[in-house]
């Protein structure tokens, strides 16, 4: 008896000690409880509320705590989201990429360092997951400041437009955005509460211009991939040379004069709202209500509307906007992910729960598709919306939250895609183009003065050009050049051309 409770204390003893060591080198500590607070892009759907208090009741399980979750409305990116990072305001994660602030955050400091220690402590999953290729493409100076999606989207921007009404009124078929003016044409004279074109101040400007110039030639992009405003210098994405170019110079001013005068043509005869500087309702959301013919989005987040415009009974065709070879930039792992402000109170506990958003599977269909049984179900190896719920009522519809930087390889096809969608989606691969200035950590150090200048001169004298607000093309054109060379758009261009020179040696 009394060996046998010697050998019992024994083994008691070693499952205390491995216990004590697994949960020592673990490091996860989760005794005391942690509310953690995050920010990210777009307008929150109707169901964000019922999502999170959903995914608090799992966190308070499994790593004792609990999540706010806030969003920056695209109409007040630009000025919002800087500010949130000098504002000195209590916050733990905020949504980033290469479009928005990433590298320029980065590099002022605004972001914590994440070091390989605490990914393999606090994000064991993620960890796993993350290929090499995403940890050189997060890197500022060296180090790692955001945590990439682990599987970078495919996708591709495209317009929508009303297939039952350009049929109905006897419209040729749209092959690429510049065939459109017949359809504008004939929605502004039949369709009198609706606008051909309704476009919101933020993600739409720039849209319509930017697709015509495609049509003529080669997509061009801004080399700091500036959100709202633009540094002045562009990089063209079939342009092998990889040299940067003034905006206004060489095939791209060409082809953004040939864009102006059609886009002034179509502000003229009303295809385009006069409220757009101030209008924040995307054009895809005014698309749904059947205020505008069109609307903009990218393949990845348009297969919401088009289901919703279905389910009303509405036909919808598919643009795509790719330049004149049929191509669009390719995603990096970084255009979608997360960012600790340096700030942040609550690192450890950030990371646990963005480890499970991030890769965790169930975690990732309750943030992007919502509560199954409530916003979604699957059936037939589909996802579907659950019975007596249509796409146009679902209060929270997929990829509409923000939480974009899920592990997608997760989810399985939507029962709602439509033949032409589900033919865009096989189709992807041909299109989508990769280019170096997507994961330069450009040093902007010495321009930062120019940047805020240049900035400043493309929202107020080229935003106009792009919905066709002028009155002279070729008068504002120069005054644009004027104020853009007045502002040192040139020495940001030869600090730019300087890096890419640089990282291209250094890669060789």
């Amino acid at each position: 008896m009394k060996k046998n409770f010697a050998g019992l204390l024994i083994i008691t003893a070693v499952f205390l000690l491995l216990f004590v060591f697994i949960n020592a080198d673990s490091k996860q500590d989760t005794k005391k409880f942690v509310q953690l607070t995050g920010y990210l892009l777009g307008a929150p759907p109707a169901g964000m509320e019922d999502v999170v208090d959903e995914l608090n009741k799992r966190l308070k399980d499994d790593i004792n705590a609990s999540v706010e979750i806030n969003h920056i409305d695209w109409g007040d990116l630009q000025s919002k989201y800087p500010l949130l990072l000098v504002s000195g305001q209590d916050f733990d994660f905020i949504y980033t990429a290469n479009w928005a602030f990433y590298f320029q955050q980065a590099a002022r400091g605004a972001f914590m360092e994440i070091t390989e220690d605490m990914l393999k402590t606090y994000m064991p999953l993620y960890y796993k997951a993350l290929p090499k290729a995403a940890y050189a493409e997060t890197k500022v100076k060296g180090k790692m400041y955001m945590l990439p999606t682990s599987t970078p989207d495919k996708k591709m921007p495209v317009a929508i437009i009303r297939a039952d009404l350009r049929k109905k009124y006897n419209v040729p078929e749209i092959k690429k955005f510049s065939d459109l003016e017949k359809y504008f044409e004939a929605i502004k004279k039949n369709e009198k509460d609706m606008v051909p074109m309704l476009l919101d101040k933020s993600y739409d400007i720039g849209q319509p211009m930017g697709a015509l110039r495609a049509d003529f030639g080669d997509y061009y992009f801004d080399v700091l991939y500036s959100t709202g405003g633009g540094s002045g210098c562009d990089f063209g994405l079939d342009d092998k040379s990889n040299k940067v170019l003034y905006t206004l110079e060489g095939e791209n001013f060409v082809n953004q004069q040939k864009a102006a005068i059609i886009m002034k043509s179509w502000y003229e005869k009303g295809y385009v709202n006069k409220d757009a500087f101030s209008n924040s309702v995307q054009s895809k959301t005014s698309f749904n209500l059947g205020k505008s013919a069109l609307g903009f989005g990218n393949s990845q987040n348009i297969q919401s509307n088009i289901a919703e415009a279905v389910a009303k009974g509405w036909e919808v065709e598919i643009v795509p906007l790719l330049n004149i070879n049929g191509h669009y930039i390719a995603d990096p792992f970084i255009n979608n992910g997360v960012a600790l402000p340096a700030s942040c109170k609550n690192p450890e506990r950030t990371l646990m729960f963005l480890d499970r958003i991030m890769q965790d599977k169930s975690y990732d269909y309750l943030v992007y598709f919502g509560i199954e049984g409530k916003h979604y179900v699957i059936k037939d190896g589909k996802i579907s919306d659950p019975p007596g719920i249509t796409a146009d009522k679902n209060p929270y519809p997929p990829d509409a939250s923000g939480f974009w930087f899920t592990n997608k390889d997760h989810f399985l096809p939507l029962a709602s895609w439509t033949d032409s969608y589900s033919k865009l989606k096989n189709d992807m691969k041909k299109y989508l183009v990769p280019s170096i200035f997507q994961v330069i950590a450009f040093d902007t150090t010495k321009i930062k003065t120019e940047l805020a200048t240049v900035n400043q001169v493309m929202v107020q004298y080229g935003n106009p050009i792009g919905i066709g607000a002028v009155k002279d093309v070729d008068a504002r054109y120069k005054l644009l050049d004027e104020k853009l060379k007045a502002a040192g758009v040139m020495k940001i261009k030869a600090e730019i051309q300087k890096q890419v020179d640089a990282y291209i040696k250094s890669i060789k």
